[in-house]
């Protein structure tokens, strides 16, 4: 059952953001360099724990400690937003230690995206906090952001009263027609995870926002099954796909787009397709967790809320 959504506060330029790795270890320090100088140039102030640098395995560093510097970020008030490091995997391994009254009084900014799904609808189904799909502290996509994008970010965190309506020449539409609901979503491969879990994502009468990385037809087409066998496809107000890169086969003469394609020719809702979000260069900022309404036929997408108060 969903529980009213809740706001952070938005914030202004000289607030303080705070980097944090629940997920994969640090690959590459220079681009986390750029990615603060980024956040810098916009206005605001960066902060980060040294532990972020820690690594052991595929994680950055023990769960515990992921966990506790998540919770500690919430809770300081020296603090007005969180981004997460990078994406890679290890946000599954942090539910149960993520202590929900040390985080329900303190909702605040929330961004990333992939691996970082997994907290998007933990915040939403616990919470009811909107959250941000958009780049993490090393994406090449904050470092080289333009300025397009810079102000829409910004309007996004800051503006309570911002409702953009956003089109793109590369949308495409898939199935005609126009949705209204509350945006959900996010990775693919971990929205389908989510399923049996306490986080399980909850698609009634929302937009679905999807988008994926690396996986070939035959998984998209199996991921996909999965969540139409869970009943997560059969109330849906409408679908808003985004980037699936380097998910081309390896053979053959169909696209992944043609995959796509077909499982939505089955399901009788708007669909709109190749919106600039995801694992690509360009990552356009999203509020998950907000009204929106989309028309498939006109490819826009019309913020009905903000993601802050």
């Amino acid at each position: 059952m969903d529980i009213p959504s809740i706001q952070p506060p938005g914030i202004k330029k000289g607030d303080t953001v705070a980097i944090v790795a629940p997920g994969g270890p640090i690959e590459n320090r220079d681009a986390l360099d750029l990615g603060i100088s980024a956040l810098e140039t916009m206005g605001f102030r960066v902060r980060y724990d040294e532990r972020i640098f820690q690594s052991f395995r595929y994680l950055a560093g023990d769960d515990h400690a992921r966990a506790e510097e998540l919770m500690r970020s919430f809770e300081d008030p020296s603090i007005q937003a969180v981004i997460g490091l990078r994406g890679g995997y290890g946000c599954s391994r942090l539910i149960p230690l993520l202590q929900e009254k040390r985080l329900r009084n303190h909702p605040k900014i929330f961004m990333g995206f992939s691996d970082l799904t997994t907290l998007h609808l933990y915040f939403h189904s616990r919470f009811g906090w909107t959250t941000i799909h958009g780049p993490m502290a090393v994406s090449p996509a904050l470092a080289d952001m333009p300025s397009d994008q810079s102000s829409h970010l910004l309007s996004l965190w800051t503006e309570p009263g911002y409702r953009p309506v956003l089109s793109f020449p590369q949308l495409e539409t898939l199935n005609s027609g126009v949705a209204e609901g509350v945006l959900t979503g996010g990775c693919l491969s971990i929205i389908e995870a989510s399923i049996g879990t306490p986080y399980e994502i909850q698609t009634d009468g929302k937009i679905l926002f999807l988008e994926d990385q690396g996986e070939p037809p035959y998984r998209l087409d199996r991921m996909m099954m999965h969540l139409r066998l869970a009943g997560k496809l059969q109330s849906l107000s409408g679908v808003l796909l985004g980037d699936f890169l380097d998910c081309e086969p390896s053979g053959g003469n169909y696209t992944a787009m043609d995959t796509l394609r077909d499982i939505f020719a089955s399901i009788n809702v708007p669909v709109l397709a190749n919106f600039p979000a995801g694992h690509g260069a360009s990552n356009w900022a999203l509020p998950l967790g907000v009204k929106v309404r989309m028309d498939a036929g006109a490819r826009t997408i019309e913020l009905l809320e903000s993601p802050v108060i």
